[in-house]
């Protein structure tokens, strides 16, 4: 079963998520050979707070120095 997982900022309507999976399952089936009915896609809203990344600003930068000495 083919799936995607899209994780992303909150905010789309449904029309838009469903725009966006059509879009993909189009992808699949005719670029893919994939069986459409197989085809699952999740959409995962990441909210302010539940990611990070791993370069930093100059204030995080500033407050983990104080942190680390």
């Amino acid at each position: 079963m083919p799936t995607i997982i899209v994780y992303w900022s909150p905010g789309r309507s449904p029309q838009e998520k469903q725009d966006v999976a059509n879009g993909f399952i189009e992808t699949l089936v005719d670029k893919g050979k994939a069986n459409r009915d197989d085809i699952l896609i999740v959409f995962q809203n990441i909210e302010d707070g539940d990611a990070f990344r791993g370069k930093s600003t100059s204030s995080e930068a500033d407050s983990s120095e104080l942190v680390n000495k």
